[in-house]
């Protein structure tokens, strides 16, 4: 298996394998990978603390990842994130 077939397989073994943040999942992605609280998120985003922490937990939950860290490291190992980048971005393209 050359290397490319091995990273799409790598990428379609791991919980979410193939999946694609929504626009605002991105967002809220992006800020949890920079370290911003819910709170701090939710005013930027103009969305109440609790649902950030809804689509965190979306997220969470669809990558198997138990806190934000684990979803972050996630997202990088499944490239979702960009590595090369500060701060963080998603690298790939969102759903909607």
């Amino acid at each position: 298996m050359y290397h490319g077939q091995h990273e799409k397989w790598k990428r379609e073994q791991q919980p979410g394998g193939c999946w694609k943040p929504s626009s605002l999942q991105a967002r809220i992605l992006e800020g949890v990978a920079a370290g911003f609280s819910s709170d701090r998120l939710s005013r930027e985003l103009y969305l109440s603390p609790k649902t950030v922490d809804y689509h965190v937990r979306v997220m969470s939950d669809k990558l198997q990842a138990p806190n934000r860290v684990a979803l972050v490291s996630r997202a990088f190992v499944l490239d979702i994130l960009r590595a090369d980048s500060w701060p963080p971005r998603v690298a790939c393209e969102t759903v909607d």
